[in-house]
């Protein structure tokens, strides 16, 4: 049954809705004569279905029919709107749907998606996946894992085995600001713990080697014939001590992210010298250099065992964040099943809520709270690590003090 609705969906959606910006998935039941006359919850999913981040939209897209097929007895309206993978379009998409006058808005994915819709005005509110928390508030909610959630348990870790001399690398740009503010927060939970080094760097640069060097000691060449006496004791030291630094914690995504990755060996600072701990899109670089990495992530039980039934329907491994598209539904379908409106306020007061990627709860202000797993970035994949006994201290500091200034190349 949903290998059929799929094949029905892929053919409506690139024969039609790039041109004509109609919806192109009804839940076949809803049309049935034995409920036409009953009023139907209407979920409307806004997501790019055509364009650059066509194939990100197709896994939640597919991951969305997953949840109306398991839930096939719970009455419900679902329409998709294709972003075209745009900020322009996710706009447009938005209006769409809002047309349609659905109960609640799933998505964008993308925080430029987001942002394009809050520019137009939000009349529907929205439950999103984008991870930048600047964007949420009581009419935008996010699914995805947050920054705030991330650098806390990765805070946790480093606090309960020691490390206490952080270096902070990051742009001076939105995600440098939102994961400051949460390392701001989270540090407050490890008095002991303080900001040694911070090297901010502006956000569009791609050359990240001054950035780096500013955390590191001064360089000594190892191959040179007449190194003095105390040259080689140096050399000799492990990094942490030559860096007084514990750990680095470096705050940046996708290409640049992996940029800054390949450097640090260069300089005796990849993982096997010293801690790196990164945002969880560390995980999607299949590169060496990332091996080693510290990152917080969803527990991945639940979602292998999505995963599984996933291939069965579409043939196919999804991506990780389907599964927040599959517990976002799952969650409208509970609310829909109590015989409720279907709102984000009524999806925010279900509390917690059990979905594939472990407990989750919808908070007022637009972000949520999850239990999140600190991971080893490993080459096929990561391994999780094992947690020790946290035990906050007592003094009261400001780890960030007035030194930081946006450093510009």
């Amino acid at each position: 049954m949903l290998k059929k609705v799929l094949l029905l969906t892929s053919f409506v959606a690139f024969g039609a809705c790039s041109v004509q910006r109609q919806p192109i998935f009804w839940q076949e039941s809803v049309f049935s004569d034995s409920v036409s006359q009953q009023v139907v919850p209407t979920v409307a999913i806004v997501l790019p279905l055509t364009g650059e981040y066509a194939e990100a939209g197709k896994h939640l897209q597919n991951a969305a029919l997953q949840a109306v097929f398991d839930h096939k007895d719970v009455k419900m309206k679902t329409l998709f709107f294709d972003t075209m993978s745009t900020q322009k379009g996710a706009e447009q998409a938005y209006d769409w749907a809002v047309s349609q006058k659905p109960d609640v808005v799933l998505g964008p994915i993308f925080s430029q998606e987001v942002a394009a819709i809050q520019d137009g005005g939000v009349s529907v509110p929205l439950l999103t996946f984008t991870s930048d928390t600047q964007l949420v508030n009581d009419k935008v909610g996010t699914m995805a894992v947050t920054v705030a959630d991330q650098v806390r348990q990765m805070v946790r870790y480093a606090c309960a085995v020691g490390q206490f001399r952080l270096g902070v690398l990051a742009s001076d740009s939105r995600i440098g600001a939102i994961a400051k503010e949460a390392l701001n927060d989270a540090l407050a939970d490890c008095p002991a713990m303080h900001l040694e080094k911070v090297s901010l760097y502006d956000a569009e640069t791609m050359n990240f080697t001054n950035a780096v060097k500013r955390l590191l000691p001064e360089e000594i060449d190892a191959d040179k014939p007449d190194l003095t006496e105390e040259e080689q004791l140096e050399l000799a030291k492990p990094m942490t001590e030559r860096a007084g630094l514990d750990a680095i914690f470096i705050f940046e995504e996708g290409v640049k992210l992996r940029q800054i990755l390949s450097l640090m060996p260069f300089y005796d600072a990849g993982p096997k010298d010293i801690p790196l701990y990164a945002l969880t899109v560390v995980k999607s670089i299949n590169d060496a250099n990332a091996n080693g990495v510290y990152f917080a992530d969803l527990d991945a039980s639940g979602f292998n065992s999505f995963a599984q039934n996933y291939k069965s329907a579409f043939g196919e491994q999804p991506i990780r964040i389907a599964s927040q598209m599959y517990d976002a539904m799952a969650l409208v379908f509970d609310v829909a099943e109590q015989g409720v409106p279907v709102s984000l306020d009524n999806l925010r007061l279900v509390g917690a809520f059990d979905g594939v990627d472990g407990e989750v709860r919808l908070n007022p202000d637009g972000t949520n709270q999850r239990p999140l797993q600190l991971m080893q970035k490993k080459m096929r994949g990561a391994t999780p690590v094992v947690m020790p006994e946290f035990m906050p201290l007592s003094e009261a500091h400001n780890p960030w003090g007035d030194f930081i200034q946006p450093i510009t190349e």
